[in-house]
């Protein structure tokens, strides 16, 4: 009777050893399942951020072989009546609106007085929507309804034509900043061809020489 008591006993302390055991490693496996949960999420994190740069090179890339290497400067703007960087003057550029741009030597071209604006707009060539492009100026947009002030939120024509499909697009102004609006000509810090009076760049994107 003692040797059966006994028996009952070891099994019954040795099922619940089993179950310990059993619970530990489902702990374990849980816990290293969301470790390797925690991992592949962490790798996908990564992954986006690396695909968003890359699209943002791409778009830098596309921007630079968009955007025209020379223009002529405006006659319907007033020049600016005493500009930090008077025409002429060398500066650096701290604009990146395109690749190579930020850092390169550049000199000023022109000075006007004239609020820039952010916008964004559907080119006229079909191609996707430009979303925040810097800058155009208020004699290059046209408020679609009549009298209507240039300020933010109100719908535009482009009349700028400083790329393939903005010139007549339709748009809307996202932001409007302080002028002047100068028109400055560079060559691009990565070896590309010179842009000449290129169209526009705010006075805090630029610093002395």
């Amino acid at each position: 009777m003692k040797m059966k008591k006994t028996l009952f006993t070891l099994a019954a302390v040795a099922s619940v050893g089993l179950v310990l055991t059993g619970c530990g490693e489902s702990k374990s496996n849980s816990k290293s399942s969301s470790s390797s949960k925690m991992s592949s999420s962490s790798s996908e994190k990564t992954m986006s951020k690396k695909d968003m740069k890359e699209t943002k090179g791409d778009k830098s890339m596309d921007m630079n072989m968009q955007m025209k290497h020379k223009m002529a400067l405006p006659t319907d703007l007033t020049a600016a009546k005493n500009p930090k960087y008077k025409v002429g003057s060398e500066v650096k550029l701290n604009a990146d609106h395109m690749k190579g741009m930020k850092g390169a030597k550049a000199k000023v071209t022109g000075a006007y007085d004239s609020p820039l604006y952010v916008i964004d707009y559907k080119p006229t060539d079909g191609k996707a929507e430009v979303k925040n492009h810097e800058f155009v100026t208020k004699n290059q947009l046209k408020a679609d309804k009549p009298g209507a002030a240039l300020k933010k939120g109100e719908k535009v024509t482009v009349e700028a034509d400083h790329m393939k499909g903005m010139k007549g697009a339709k748009g809307k102004i996202v932001k409007v900043c302080d002028g002047p609006a100068y028109a400055v000509t560079f060559t691009p810090t990565n070896g590309g061809k010179e842009y000449v009076n290129h169209q526009w760049v705010s006075q805090t994107e630029m610093e002395k020489e």
